[in-house]
């Protein structure tokens, strides 16, 4: 019967001993797609430059570079003979680079910014 309730407290005592998993928050450069380009512009800042691909598609190049640091984030350990110690996850340094084309239906160039659904991510080329 003890070795159950040890094997229980052993259970009990490593399972909150897991370190978490950092994602970033950040969007991919596809996930823009479906989304007005102006969601894309606020986000990220004005166009490189802008072209006319056909009648009614319009081209918006972008060229982006992030740097995000994740991480330090405080945890604790219990040691019984000293008390808790705080410690920091580690800190790394995340850079995203998108650059590309974000493809827009847009039959009029008087189709207000806010009305252009990107509708394609091309890399440039």
């Amino acid at each position: 019967m003890r070795p159950v309730f040890a094997l229980i407290a052993v259970a009990f005592a490593t399972s909150g001993c897991t370190t978490a998993t950092y994602e970033t928050a950040e969007m991919s450069c596809s996930d823009y797609i479906g989304k007005p380009i102006s969601s894309r512009i606020a986000a990220y800042g004005p166009p490189t430059s802008v072209y006319r691909i056909n009648s009614s598609q319009v081209g918006y190049v972008f060229n982006t570079k992030t740097t995000t640091y994740l991480g330090g984030e405080p945890y604790y350990t219990v040691n019984y003979l000293t008390g808790a110690d705080k410690h920091h996850t580690p800190v790394r340094r995340m850079t995203r680079v998108c650059h590309g084309v974000y493809v827009v239906q847009a039959p009029s160039d008087a189709m207000p910014v806010s009305e252009r659904v990107i509708v394609a991510v091309r890399a440039k080329g």
